[in-house]
């Protein structure tokens, strides 16, 4: 079976660019489209067999997530299925190419995990050696925020009524801190009210 798989809401790639650029790639190789797959999120890996052909537009239009786009790979190599990437121009269509790449793959991922575990056991030997505790205490929290210090000028800017985005560009973080930050201190003020009214 040959798949076109197309991921709605792509943040630059229209669902109309996808499906032209698969079936441009299915037309240069001369095979035909059976199925195309319309996808939110991630497709259902399971309904792809070994020996299927998946097309897509870019790597970026397989799934969301980056995280799933390696489960998503390793599934590729593993089940001997055959890949078409059409604006980036990689393709995997012999099975010399997918034993290749998933030795590649999976040098890949002992480099990462051993690289990260040992990146890891160096940071906790420093911090031994200068006198601290070999990682942050049980409990404790991180004391400084990004708005320390800040907390005037957004406020003012609030009263001045410019918007959150508006706030969020000019302090060098993202608009969900400031309406956060926002409705935190609105739930403070309602609180000095509520005493200040219990104690007249």
């Amino acid at each position: 079976m040959f798949y076109g798989l197309i991921l709605l809401k792509h943040t630059k790639i229209s669902t109309q660019k996808q499906r032209a650029d698969i079936l441009r790639v299915a037309k240069e190789k001369k095979f035909h489209i059976d199925k195309f797959i319309l996808s939110e999120d991630r497709p259902e890996l399971s309904q792809f067999k070994s020996g299927d052909t998946i097309v897509c537009s870019a790597w970026s239009c397989l799934c969301k997530k980056r995280t799933f786009l390696r489960v998503f790979i390793k599934y590729i190599l593993d089940n001997n299925i055959f890949l078409y990437s059409a604006t980036s121009g990689y393709c995997v269509d012999k099975a010399a190419d997918i034993k290749s790449i998933n030795y590649a793959f999976s040098l890949y991922e002992d480099i990462r995990f051993n690289f990260l575990s040992h990146k890891n056991t160096e940071v906790v030997v420093v911090r031994v050696q200068n006198g601290h505790e070999p990682g942050r205490r049980t409990g404790s929290k991180n004391t400084h925020h990004i708005l320390d210090g800040k907390e005037k000028i957004i406020l003012e800017m609030h009263k001045n009524k410019q918007s959150m985005y508006a706030i969020a560009k000019k302090m060098g973080v993202s608009a969900p801190t400031i309406k956060r930050f926002l409705v935190e201190n609105n739930i403070k003020d309602i609180k000095c009210r509520k005493k200040k009214k219990t104690n007249s």
